[in-house]
């Protein structure tokens, strides 16, 4: 594989959707997900792992053919559209943590401004400086979960993970679809493929089944700590991140947040990067501005809205099922043939 100017390697694939996948599960708490934080979660997170699995095939097929989803020029723009809300999404969680968790006087909105402005630097650079983070983040991010998990192993107790089911059998499935439809992963890689030197099947799967292996140990070591306080945690791993300590005074809750930082600002400069890319002004530096712009409009909608307070399963399922999978469905089945391609009819 020779290196060419404005691609991605395989591997900077892979590093990149693993973290972004793996930064769902730092934010889980008590308002994104229907009933109790229970060992039921496994279950859940099982069955969204096969959805996700199914759900991503046709983005997935449509990139190793080189067809591009998006087209015509209007569901660009949509699809630019909904980058700046998944993006928005990702930052607020954080700003959210930050004024709950960190600093109660912390202004949210605040915070988002300066996460945004460093994303919009770092799109700005381009895709090669972004992947290359990327791959730096995936080792910060691998480490810093063992670290906690493993100076945290002293408070877990199978007990906990007992009584094993609590949900309902439907909160069971809208939690599975929840997770499935957090993989917003397939809908970056409708942009990303064609900027990725090599195969793309490979790296895409691995990152999505090795990052819900990694969510469903957390599930389980949170739950086998934590037990049912889980359930009234705000933000369990958090908590496990204070109880964590490399003696009896230096506790891991810095070092969760920083992870999570680095996560959180590499997914947000992938969200804002590919905005920019759906829109096609022809300044690409104007383009990447105005996304930043338009993240930081919808942040300060939802702020006001108080969605962070709220349980967001539908205002996350039913977006990401009409763009993750109904248009990319729709546009392969009526696809509009390349001249190129009809020619080959011809012959």
């Amino acid at each position: 594989m020779k290196f060419k100017r404005g691609k991605i390697s395989p591997y900077s694939l892979f590093s990149m959707f693993f973290v972004c996948r793996v930064l769902v599960v730092f934010t889980v708490c008590n308002v994104t997900s229907l009933g109790n934080y229970s060992s039921d979660m496994l279950i859940s997170l099982g069955l969204g792992l096969i959805l996700t699995l199914l759900i991503s095939i046709p983005a997935v097929y449509a990139s190793n053919k080189k067809r591009n989803l998006l087209q015509p020029k209007w569901i660009s723009i949509l699809y630019g559209i909904y980058f700046l809300y998944l993006g928005a999404v990702t930052i607020g969680r954080f700003s959210f943590f930050a004024s709950m968790e960190l600093n109660e006087n912390t202004q949210s909105l605040f915070l988002a401004s300066f996460i945004i402005l460093a994303c919009i630097y770092a799109a700005w650079l381009g895709i090669e400086p972004i992947s290359r983070f990327g791959s730096f983040i995936l080792a910060v991010t691998v480490i810093g979960v063992i670290s906690v998990v493993g100076f945290g192993s002293r408070e877990f107790s199978i007990l906990n993970l007992f009584p094993f089911t609590k949900n309902s059998t439907s909160n069971i499935f809208v939690n599975a679809l929840s997770f499935a439809c957090e993989t917003s992963e397939i809908i970056l890689l409708m942009v990303l493929a064609p900027k990725v030197n090599g195969k793309i099947a490979k790296p895409f799967y691995s990152s999505i089944v090795l990052s819900f292996v990694a969510c469903g140990l957390l599930f389980f070591f949170s739950l086998g700590v934590l037990g049912d306080t889980a359930s009234v945690a705000s933000f369990p791993f958090y908590e496990i991140s204070q109880i964590s300590k490399f003696d009896e005074s230096e506790r891991l809750d810095s070092v969760y947040t920083a992870f999570w930082i680095f996560a959180v600002f590499l997914k947000g400069t992938l969200f804002l990067y590919c905005a920019a890319d759906c829109f096609k002004l022809k300044s690409r530096g104007k383009g990447i501005v105005l996304s930043g712009i338009g993240i930081f409009a919808v942040t300060w909608i939802i702020a006001e809205l108080n969605f962070f307070l709220r349980v967001q399963n539908w205002a996350v399922i039913i977006p990401f099922l009409v763009f993750g999978l109904i248009i990319p469905v729709l546009r392969l089945i009526f696809r509009k043939k390349s001249k190129g391609e009809l020619l080959l009819e011809k012959f």
